[in-house]
């Protein structure tokens, strides 16, 4: 008599432990083969390999090169920023001529425009530039604009939430 009752407690026990797993695995919504997500193949491998995904301006916004990225050199800095400026597409009417990198990891760019660009294809280009620069984890990037002559006309830092609105492409 004893027996029996044991046995019947074990499978009620069992029983009701199967019901509630059951119940659990429904109102979770869990799926037996979930769909994976989808990934662009340029976020799949700036995901695993330490990339900088480039960016570039159109005529109203600045959007992802979907073509091109950059490996990230991890320990060299310096070298992990020429090589994104060198790999990025930007316009024609646009030079770098040189950079800094300070002790802080900022990065100061010295920039030449030519005659004709106006204001928004300029803040297009730099938007487009401070936002690939900035995946190398470094604190600001700084903008100084030179003349023909190779003088100072402006200087400016930003980050990449400077430039917020030219993402939007409104």
């Amino acid at each position: 008599m004893m027996m029996l009752k044991k046995k019947i407690n074990i499978r009620q026990f069992l029983s009701v432990g199967l019901i509630y797993i059951l119940i659990a695995f429904i109102l979770t919504g869990c799926e037996l083969d979930p769909e994976p997500a989808q990934e662009s193949i340029t976020d799949f491998v700036s995901a695993k390999a330490g990339t900088v995904q480039l960016y570039h301006a159109t005529a109203d916004k600045v959007v992802p090169d979907e073509e091109r990225y950059q490996l990230k050199q991890p320990d060299n800095l310096p070298a992990a920023v020429e090589e994104v400026i060198e790999a990025m597409t930007y316009d024609d009417s646009i030079s770098i001529e040189k950079y800094l990198v300070d002790e802080n990891n900022g990065v100061t760019l010295f920039m030449h425009f030519a005659d004709g660009v106006t204001a928004e294809a300029r803040l297009l280009n730099e938007a487009a530039i401070v936002k690939s620069i900035e995946e190398l984890d470094i604190n600001g990037v700084g903008i100084v604009l030179l003349d023909d002559a190779g003088n100072e006309i402006e200087r400016a830092t930003y980050t990449d939430s400077s430039f917020y609105y030219y993402e939007q492409g409104e």
